[in-house]
């Protein structure tokens, strides 16, 4: 048997592996804007940059999945 073309369905008809994505993007984007926080509130600007970049990556993602 080939599990590789195996998809998993929702109740809503969409792939569960869509689904668990988008909700591990969102928790990415999430952790990286708390550290991009705490790394501006500790007066790291460089760190915070980094952090507000990379999440600003996620979003692009996140948005891309909701379009």
């Amino acid at each position: 048997m080939n599990l590789t073309n195996r998809r998993l369905r929702g109740r809503d008809g969409r792939n569960q592996a869509e689904g668990q994505m988008a909700c591990d993007l969102q928790a990415r984007y999430d952790r990286l804007t708390v550290l991009a926080r705490g790394f501006e509130a500790v007066g790291d600007k460089i760190d915070a940059e980094r952090h507000y970049q990379q999440a600003d990556h996620y979003r692009r993602l996140l948005n891309r999945k909701a379009a």
